[in-house]
């Protein structure tokens, strides 16, 4: 019996991908520049990172090697997307009111230009209301993705992305879904609403909604959203 790799099955079937991605009608996918997105892995034999461009991902997935992420680069910065999220129900962002350290401001514009969200997990994890998996902060800390030899984006090497990290990653969306539709074992961005790390308060944190774009504050405490680690291309 011939084994068929899904990887091999989306990349030669794009109507397939359009499908699962939600490509609009008519629209060729082989034909979508993907240009500034790469898959990141740490090579198994050596443990060297590599990024290798989307269609060239199939070859090593093929050979046994784990995708640690779909790498966006764009306007002179480059973000490492998970390949997985928390569940579909979501997580709290703290289990109570708390000023985490991460940049805070009532202000959209001003959330959306904020790229700290490194930063900003490291500090909201020293408070034990938001370091635990079971929040968001904390579940972002605690992810890892690793190679066959353990090596890799580890725990500590994630965080909860900022609003304007999450800002790039809704102005990517089709092309982050396509690159994780050739990865196995992932799960793809939906469109509903994300958290970030950004603060509107002590009660209060952003939050993205990849359906629409739309940017709000919600109460840390009181509702589940989304949670997608981020990282960076690290050696």
């Amino acid at each position: 019996m011939k084994t068929v790799h899904l990887s091999d099955v989306l990349i030669n079937n794009p109507k397939t991908v359009e499908d699962i991605v939600g490509v609009p009608n008519g629209f060729k996918t082989s034909e979508m520049v993907m240009d500034n997105m790469f898959v990141m892995f740490h090579r198994k034999n050596d443990n060297h990172p590599l990024m290798v461009k989307s269609n060239k991902w199939a070859s090593y997935q093929n050979r046994g090697e784990i995708a640690e992420g779909v790498v966006v680069v764009e306007g002179g910065k480059m973000l490492v997307v998970a390949p997985t999220e928390s569940d579909s129900e979501g997580l709290l962002w703290s289990s109570a009111a708390v000023s985490g350290g991460g940049k805070t401001t009532p202000d959209r514009l001003v959330a959306f230009y904020d790229w700290s969200g490194n930063a900003n997990t490291a500090a909201q994890i020293t408070h034990a209301e938001c370091s635990s998996a079971a929040y968001a902060p904390g579940f972002c800390a605690q992810y890892s993705r690793v190679n066959a030899n353990g090596k890799g984006l580890t725990a500590g090497r994630w965080w909860l992305p900022s609003e304007g990290e999450l800002m790039m990653i809704y102005a990517n969306m089709r092309k982050i879904n396509y690159c994780l539709s050739l990865i196995e074992g992932t799960t793809q961005l939906s469109e509903t609403w994300y958290w970030s790390s950004t603060e509107y308060n002590e009660s209060f944190a952003w939050h993205l909604n990849l359906y629409d774009g739309i940017a709000n504050g919600h109460a840390k405490t009181a509702v589940k959203g989304r949670v997608r680690p981020v990282s960076a291309f690290l050696i």
